[in-house]
């Protein structure tokens, strides 16, 4: 969603009298703002060092009505189904006991359902490493092969998306959307920013 080389972020160059978290220099902020489909109006923030530091973040500035995004994944085609994903979004496959909640460094993408399987596969491949019993171990190994088996065309799952701001969207054939209640979006982890105009 944002250009991270410096030399081509076309943006407003915003004074900062920050410091390098490594060298210590001072470091040079962007700033832009945009409207990208799906997401709404968003601040793009990039900060760069000389010494090669570098952030960027992606900020959504809009909030929309919360909602629940629900596909029920049972064919090869609907791997293919659109999912947008915002920093305030939470992503659920309740058949495997994957949660995805957003916290202070989440990523908002736009992918696929397939994609989110691919990212959760790299996570709990990660995890399995980490791993410090057998038992963790296979369970892993066994929630690897489901989630493989999903991707080689043997799909049979559910993938729910909850948004208290409603910047996230599960979208093609077979999608139940439905409004969060005003318990259930304040039940629902936002992420680090929260930004109202």
């Amino acid at each position: 969603m944002i250009d991270s080389g410096q030399e081509n972020f076309s943006s407003t160059l915003v004074s900062s009298e920050n410091k390098c978290p490594v060298c210590g220099s001072s470091v040079h902020m962007y700033s832009n703002q945009d409207n990208i489909p799906y997401f709404g109006d968003i601040l793009e923030v990039s900060i760069f060092c000389h010494c090669g530091f570098k952030f960027v973040d992606t900020i959504i500035l809009s909030q929309k009505e919360p909602l629940r995004h629900m596909k029920r994944v049972c064919s090869e085609g609907d791997l293919w189904t659109r999912v947008i994903r915002s920093t305030s979004g939470t992503i659920r496959i309740p058949e495997w006991g994957v949660e995805i909640e957003p916290g202070p460094a989440s990523e908002a993408y736009i992918t696929n359902v397939e994609g989110v399987i691919e990212r959760i596969q790299g996570v709990v491949g990660m995890a399995r490493r980490w791993s410090e019993t057998d038992e963790e171990r296979e369970k892993a190994d066994a929630l690897l092969c489901t989630m493989q088996e999903a991707r080689d065309g043997k799909p049979d799952f559910t993938i729910v998306i909850e948004d208290p701001q409603g910047n996230s969207a599960v979208i093609g054939d077979g999608v139940e959307v439905t409004k969060l209640t005003e318990e259930e979006a304040q039940g629902l982890p936002s992420g680090m920013y929260v930004i109202q105009k």
